[in-house]
């Protein structure tokens, strides 16, 4: 005798409920139960440590204002001489930093730009401005010291203080500035000599100058 598919379904449905029942009374009846869900772990050290895994990176922000480029001292001197010769020259100078008070400015060179502006100038060449004051005026700046540094606006020696983000986006710009330091008759650095004697008539080279009894014709940037 065949039994319709009706019947089936309906002895189906009546055994399960009846299997139901007699699990929920019956002491050590097999339960099926549903996997869990298992929650990520975030392990502290690794991306992690109880914020879900949310790193937020912080002190990158002005990084690139922070690291000077890396330039040529010789280079820069060529394009302030020769790229921009008909350009402004502006005073630049720099003051030592960190101690209660900072210091005076100490007057290093000067800088030219050609679509920059001046405090760009400054800024995108202050590794070598700094690396020559510490050479220049060792009785100034020492080389241990940090400094900032400042420009003048025009041909008063008034200096600014310069903002290191001006130049934290711009590349290539190098191109455009140029800077020339105060000639250092104790290493060469900077001055300008002709037959073997140096040329340089400024106060400044001068009164550095003074008490120096030879002159290292080797070091460079200079412009024979």
């Amino acid at each position: 005798m065949r039994m319709s598919p009706l019947l089936l379904l309906s002895l189906y449905v009546g055994f399960s409920s009846r299997v139901a029942s007699v699990s929920a009374f019956v002491p050590g009846a097999l339960h099926v139960q549903r996997p869990l869900l298992l929650q990520p772990m975030w392990m502290a050290g690794f991306g992690g440590g109880g914020s879900g895994g949310k790193n937020k990176k912080k002190g990158n922000k002005n990084k690139a204002a922070v690291v000077p480029q890396k330039l040529k001292a010789k280079t820069q001197w060529d394009r302030y001489c020769v790229n921009l010769k008909k350009s402004k020259s502006y005073s630049v100078a720099v003051r030592v930093t960190g101690g209660d008070e900072k210091g005076e400015w100490v007057k290093v060179g000067k800088v030219k730009s050609d679509g920059v502006t001046t405090e760009v100038a400054v800024i995108l060449q202050r590794g070598i401005i700094a690396e020559h004051s510490k050479r220049l005026r060792p009785d100034k700046v020492k080389p241990k010291d940090a400094v900032e540094w400042g420009y003048s606006k025009g041909d008063e020696e008034e200096f600014t203080l310069a903002d290191k983000t001006v130049a934290s986006n711009l590349k290539g710009v190098e191109r455009m500035v140029g800077f020339e330091g105060l000639p250092d008759p104790n290493t060469g650095s900077y001055c300008h000599y002709k037959e073997g004697r140096l040329v340089d008539k400024s106060d400044e080279t001068k009164q550095l100058a003074q008490g120096s009894a030879t002159l290292d014709m080797s070091v460079l940037p200079r412009v024979k």
